[in-house]
């Protein structure tokens, strides 16, 4: 069973000593994150006046992010003081860099070559959670009130995008992605805990937490879940389409994005005693009635309510999910484990959105609905199953 918590707990969370000098620069940092897509995609646009050398730009520097949790083994060996400053001033100059071009092969190159020093910020910033947190028992809270945060941003972002190209220009906006990203990672660094390391195990493997069982089935779990989730995003835009208002497609994605911070506010607010599988299993099952009843939406309105209250689990998820990698992962392999949280994820919303897009032009958003839910109801099933055993 769970309980709740005394009032002001994330308060709490950000009283603890370096908590707030860390946190607020890395979000800053993590900003950049939700400002670059559309600011490199209107950038390289404007250049080129192609948006398929635009979009293959961004998917460039996604394909890029792959690197990630290798990025994350040097930070967690060497340090994030030592390693995440160098990785966000080349990645920063190379946003820059971009105004200056206009040969679209050049132009992808660039993009996808800055993407592979993308500094890991979000799995740095955890690291610095678990050392912040390390003697309370604040660190699940702490995780809930990131994963807030992160949603925020990426909330966020894509608004002070557009309304830094409106009223500036696409170069501008990259610009200030650019110095975002390189001044929130100096400034985290200064915290004197982000000189740690950790010894490296004398017989790591060179795939490091990848050869955990365990952490390899929840990787597993993410990657399917992630394409499942990834089929309503497809589909709210083809019921919007269908509906003759693309356009609202924008607003239903914000609310489950701000059904997401709602669960994470929620679920950070108690304290949790049942296993991570049985948690997992849960969240996933109320994301999977949440696709089953959005394909039974015929309305825009209810579509949004109906997502909006499916995403209250997208939150609770990650914090899960971080908590189970670094209960299954030794210390120096804490930041890689998060990272590949993260990565699993991509690549499966990846994938799913791929494979719905065809399933949409060939049966329609409703089909695709239900065909992430079920998907959903399987995985979880599967979950609670092993749990069971």
């Amino acid at each position: 069973m769970s309980s709740t918590t005394r009032a002001g707990s994330y308060r709490a969370v950000l009283l603890l000593p370096s908590a707030l000098r860390t946190f607020a620069p890395a979000l800053a940092g993590r900003l950049a994150y939700g400002l670059l897509p559309l600011s490199t995609l209107f950038t390289v646009h404007r250049s080129t006046g192609s948006f398929g050398v635009a979009g293959a730009a961004v998917a460039g520097f996604g394909l890029a992010s792959l690197s990630m949790p290798y990025k994350a083994r040097l930070v967690d060996r060497f340090s994030q003081r030592r390693v995440l400053p160098p990785l966000a001033l080349v990645c920063a100059s190379g946003l820059v860099a971009t105004i200056f071009l206009s040969t679209p092969a050049l132009l992808v190159a660039l993009v996808t070559l800055t993407g592979l020093f993308a500094p890991p910020l979000g799995p740095s910033m955890r690291s610095n959670w678990r050392l912040i947190t390390e003697n309370t028992d604040l660190k699940e809270r702490a995780y809930a009130l990131d994963a807030i945060c992160e949603e925020s941003l990426y909330l966020a972002g894509p608004l002070l995008a557009g309304l830094l190209i409106s009223l500036w220009s696409a170069p501008a906006a990259l610009v200030c992605t650019a110095v975002l990203l390189a001044s929130g990672t100096v400034l985290m660094v200064t915290a004197p805990l982000t000189r740690r390391t950790t010894s490296p195990s004398p017989t790591r493997h060179p795939l490091g937490p990848l050869t955990n069982g365990g952490l390899r089935r929840i990787l597993v779990v993410i990657l399917v879940t992630a394409a499942g989730v990834s089929t309503a995003y497809l589909c709210v835009a083809g019921v919007a389409q269908a509906e003759g208002r693309p356009g609202a497609a924008g607003f239903v994605e914000a609310g489950i994005g701000l059904g997401s911070v709602v669960g994470g506010l929620l679920w950070g607010r108690r304290k949790h005693t049942r296993s991570h599988e049985t948690q997992l299993a849960g969240l996933i099952g109320v994301l999977a009635v949440g696709l089953l009843l959005a394909s039974l939406a015929t309305h825009l309105v209810v579509l949004g309510v109906v997502m909006g209250l499916a995403g209250v689990a997208v939150a609770p998820l990650f914090v899960v999910s971080y908590l189970a990698a670094d209960d299954l992962t030794p210390p120096d392999q804490r930041t890689e484990a998060s990272t590949w949280i993260n990565t699993a994820n991509n690549l499966g919303s990846a994938a799913g959105a791929s494979l719905t897009g065809l399933l949409i032009d060939r049966a329609g958003p409703s089909y695709g609905f239900l065909a992430g839910g079920v998907l959903l109801v399987l995985v979880s099933g599967v979950v609670l199953l092993r749990r069971t055993r």
